[in-house]
């Protein structure tokens, strides 16, 4: 543009040399920029056309090719200075446009994978006691501790004696490694065990998985649906355009031979669907962006299209409605040794329940845990000198005749019923309002407790929502795939632990989080536990997103209806057109943009 300067300001006969000298530098330059630094779009129209397909990038490599000529025939015939300035500005825009949407759907998208298979906070050894931290807070020669079936969050160095890892994760071979003491465990290795410490080696965003993750092979294949549109748009849009230039041609050519080549260069110039192809990343970019910001990680944009078509609600009931306990009793008899046993085994699971029993006991025990098994929906089998010990369900210990309660952990050890743990668990404060918000999407709830819990669970649903108790991890997967044969888009809110089927089957699975480092790589997002009861607030932004995305391409397609009209009739010049292509990008961009953090400021300042 600098090189342009004089063109703009006005050059007299005796400077034509130098005004020559300025175009062919305008031309080396515009060259590269179009060639190299827009190569993606003239590479992805030539796929399109040898798939015979043709997308959003053929007209846009159209545009961008007949800029060039046009100007490069203007400088060479003398006839005009031609328009590489606005070609480089239009590629500029392009690129950033372009980078805006790598940084979003890469490194955002990449973030949230991250975070649906890691755990957010794991313990580390602080001022003589177990904290829980976020784990992106850890630093080299942090001392944490991994419990059973959580995933290593860093690249460490295993400090206990011996440790079985499963990194079906990374590698997709799902049977356990064994690892002694001073080896090195890779990030995204899933403990299958007891208990062990290591000492981190390297901050989890410099992990060996960070970079593994990056590879598309383990990526999850999934075309957003606006994506398809757009294609499909930009497909029609450019045998549109050809024929409008065409048909323009024949008009000017009879009407005012002259100037055929510059309407016909205008309307090729000024009808490109880049602000089409921008409205999605920035609008999805930005709203990723929000539900980070406040505490709610998704996989990917394609979950933001999916919440906006939710019909149907249905959540667990453990770590999930429930969080904390305000009662622990045992009733039975277990020895001071047998105390430090359970509590042993209750200290390796992240389940709810698990913890709220470890903090119950106060006796402590140095035996180690010979074998270990957890069963997700069913309890913990454990072998600690010599006794075989089972904590769970009344059928999974053998406690039959144990009765109902509010919640109950069973023990057996060596096959002997020793009692259970009543667990009274806290329902969060905000969900009988959010419940009320969320009206009638709300479908069911689903547990594995005993039915005992339906007169409390019924003082937070409405008499309209199932109650379903007694379900296995399979009933829930099951319950939803029946609600998907009848035509429901189904969300599952759940802790990720035993319903991660569930998570899975939903359109839309989220796991919910307070201190716990487990998730399940099936679910879509991963929901703080504190903003649980503003669900609703994200659900609203995802509808409200999906309209300002739907707002951008009406304000796409205007800007090409007038542009074009007004092109066609030859009011509008080569340079003013190309001028206007990148303007009407930077418009959907700053109105996407600003709209969605106007929107979310609004939800969020009124609802929190």
């Amino acid at each position: 543009m600098l090189l342009s300067f004089p063109e703009y300001l006005g050059l007299n006969e005796s400077d034509i040399a130098l005004q020559q000298l300025f175009s062919w530098i305008n031309i080396a330059l515009a060259i590269p920029v179009t060639f190299y630094s827009g190569i993606e779009y003239f590479t992805n129209a030539w796929k399109s056309f040898k798939q015979r397909q043709i997308n959003i990038d053929v007209p846009i490599a159209v545009g961008l090719l007949a800029l060039l000529l046009r100007s490069v025939y203007d400088i060479v015939s003398h006839t005009g200075p031609g328009y590489l300035d606005s070609l480089t500005g239009l590629v500029f825009f392009l690129l950033i446009g372009r980078w805006f949407q790598s940084k979003t759907y890469d490194s955002l998208a990449f973030d949230r994978d991250y975070k649906s298979y890691f755990p957010l906070a794991i313990q580390k050894w602080v001022q003589q006691t177990w904290r829980p931290v976020i784990v992106y807070e850890l630093e080299p020669q942090d001392v944490i501790r991994v419990r059973n079936m959580e995933i290593v969050p860093a690249d460490s160095i295993l400090t206990s004696d011996v440790a079985y890892f499963d990194y079906s994760f990374v590698t997709g071979e799902s049977k356990p490694v064994k690892a002694v003491k001073g080896e090195l465990v890779y990030a995204g290795g899933k403990l299958v065990g007891q208990p062990v410490e290591l000492v981190v080696q390297k901050k989890t965003a410099q992990s060996q998985l960070t970079s593994l993750w990056n590879e598309s092979a383990f990526q999850k294949p999934h075309e957003s649906v606006y994506k398809k549109i757009i294609d499909r748009a930009a497909r029609r849009f450019t045998w549109i355009v050809l024929l409008l230039a065409i048909g323009t041609g024949v008009f000017w050519f009879y009407y005012d031979a002259s100037r055929m080549w510059l309407v016909l260069t205008s309307v090729l110039m000024v009808a490109c669907p880049c602000a089409l192809a921008l409205a999605t990343p920035f609008t999805y970019g930005n709203m990723l962006r929000v539900f980070g910001r406040y505490g709610f990680y998704l996989k990917n944009a394609d979950v933001i299209e999916r919440m906006a078509s939710i019909t149907t609600l249905v959540f667990d009931k453990t770590g999930t409605i429930t969080h904390g306990a305000s009662a622990v009793n045992f009733v039975g008899f277990l020895t001071a040794q047998e105390y430090g046993w359970v509590k042993l085994i209750t200290s390796t699971s992240t389940h709810p329940l698990s913890k709220l029993i470890t903090r119950y006991i106060l006796y402590k025990s140095d035996a180690t845990i010979m074998e270990l098994i957890e069963f997700p929906g069913k309890g913990i089998q454990a072998s600690i000198a010599g006794k075989n010990i089972r904590l769970g369900s009344a059928a999974f210990t053998g406690n039959e005749g144990g009765g109902e309660a509010t919640s109950r952990v069973f023990v057996s050890i060596d096959g002997l019923a020793r009692g259970y743990f009543e667990i009274e668990t806290s329902v969060r404060p905000e969900m009988k309002n959010l419940v009320a918000r969320l009206g009638t999407k709300v479908k069911a709830l689903v547990s594995g407790d005993q039915p005992i819990e339906a007169s409390r669970m019924r003082s937070v649903f409405p008499a309209n929502v199932q109650l379903l108790f007694n379900q296995s991890p399979h009933d829930k997967l099951d319950y939803i795939s029946n609600l998907q044969k009848q035509h429901h888009k189904v969300m599952m809110i759940g802790d990720g632990l035993n319903d991660s089927g569930a998570l899975q089957q939903s359109d839309v699975g989220v796991a919910v989080t307070d201190d716990t480092g487990v998730f399940t790589p099936a679910s879509d997002g991963i929901l703080a536990g504190k903003m649980l009861g503003k669900l609703d607030s994200f659900l609203r932004l995802a509808k409200k997103s999906t309209m300002i995305l739907k707002t951008g391409f009406v304000i796409s397609f205007c800007y090409n209806a007038i542009a074009l009209s007004v092109a066609m009739s030859g009011f509008l010049t080569p340079l003013i057109a190309a001028i206007l292509m990148p303007i009407s990008s930077v418009s959907v961009v700053a109105f996407t943009s600003i709209a969605v953090n106007w929107v979310a400021q609004k939800e969020f300042r009124s609802n929190l």
